[in-house]
């Protein structure tokens, strides 16, 4: 082999090496963005939980209002 071959193949391992280190970056960026988004499901869900009680409690008092209203003889 010359010492072109060496070379290429030198060159190739370190693009080999950046690419490799570029993707680490990628999967830790991306891991951290994908924590974030957990945060965000795990709080959009306990405030999609929070209005499902009022709306149920809103749902009840408007019916005691409604039954109320309808035992009065107009």
């Amino acid at each position: 082999m010359g010492e072109e071959s060496f070379a290429l193949i030198e060159k190739k391992i370190t693009d080999l090496v950046q690419v490799v280190a570029a993707l680490r970056k990628e999967k830790e960026n991306l891991a951290g963005e994908l924590a974030r988004k957990d945060g965000e499901v795990r709080e959009l869900t306990r405030k999609l939980a929070d209005l499902s009680r009022e709306r149920v409690e809103v749902k009840e008092k408007v019916e005691k209002i409604l039954s109320r209203l309808d035992t009065i003889e107009l």
